[in-house]
């Protein structure tokens, strides 16, 4: 399945508040919590390491909960959003 890139806004914080994806707009209903995933970098062939600089091997995923809008009577689906740093964007990952 190919990724689906989004646009995130973050609270003053440095948490994911609101997602736009699809063009509808998400709003996180519970506290995210975020943990770091690392990149098999010997398996990327577009990683590069320069000397004094290299591509970030970690990255952000933050497991959010979201409702659409505000309204309250919208499901609440679980994501996964993860940090692409090389290209400043967001995916989202569903969570069964």
């Amino acid at each position: 399945m190919p990724e689906e890139f989004v646009d995130v806004s973050f609270t003053a914080a440095g948490a994911p508040w609101k997602i736009r994806r699809g063009g509808r707009v998400w709003q996180v209903v519970v506290e995210p919590t975020c943990h770091f995933e690392r990149v098999n970098w010997w398996e990327d062939l577009t990683f590069k390491v320069r000397k004094g600089a290299a591509d970030r091997i970690d990255y952000a995923v933050w497991l959010v909960q979201v409702r659409l809008g505000a309204n309250p009577r919208s499901d609440i689906l679980t994501w996964e959003l993860v940090e692409h740093p090389r290209i400043d964007s967001w995916s989202v990952r569903e969570v069964a």
